[in-house]
């Protein structure tokens, strides 16, 4: 019974620690699914979202992201090595994306509490004021105070909103195609408090 509360307390503190949770809030990533509406913002489709989600899919092959991987290294901080086992690391795969693709990230490891702070790193990445959900562009990151995911284009799924993207923490298994290392190429939905930062080259 300690052992066990041991564990769980464990688990909690590098949850907290990593700044981020499993995604599993109604994730719907089914082809079949007869009822989807698909917008992408054509301003977004430029060369800037597109490289994003082209360095995404590509860092979704890499190990590190998965729970049981010891050690994962931020890219943004010239590839410092912090130890992560059994937790999620939706922050780290999001910078070190924007990194890689040759776009401003923060000087500290941010966690997606940092991020979710909109008097945080305006100059790097700047909070956009959203009229609609129109407005969310290709590359820009969708930021819950502790999930964060980088959007592709706005989805509806009977009705309702999602964001089409990709992110790391998924209460799914890997099956090498959507979901890769703990990394989900999916659908989010677009609900509670979020806030969404458009990235800036460097």
């Amino acid at each position: 019974m300690r052992k066990n509360l041991l564990l769980v307390l464990l688990f909690s503190l590098a949850l907290l620690l990593s700044g981020c949770i499993p995604a599993n809030r109604n994730q719907n990533d089914d082809e079949d699914d007869t009822e989807i509406t698909e917008y992408e913002n054509n301003e977004s489709d430029g060369s800037d979202g597109s490289q994003i989600i082209k360095t995404a899919l590509r860092e979704q092959n890499n190990e590190m992201y998965s729970p049981d991987a010891d050690t994962t290294y931020l890219y943004w901080l010239k590839n410092k090595p912090v130890k992560l086992r059994k937790t999620t690391k939706c922050n780290i795969f999001a910078l070190n994306t924007l990194y890689k693709a040759g776009f401003k990230t923060p000087k500290t490891n941010a966690l997606s509490r940092d991020l979710y702070n909109e008097s945080l790193f305006q100059d790097i990445l700047p909070v956009v004021s959203l009229n609609s959900l129109e407005d969310i562009r290709k590359g820009d990151l969708v930021v819950w105070k502790y999930h964060v995911i980088i959007f592709e284009s706005l989805v509806f799924l009977k009705g309702d909103p999602f964001a089409k993207g990709i992110w790391a923490g998924t209460s799914k298994k890997d099956n090498g195609k959507t979901v890769k290392n703990n990394v989900m190429h999916g659908n989010y939905p677009l609900k509670g408090d979020f806030v969404v930062r458009r990235p800036e080259r460097k």
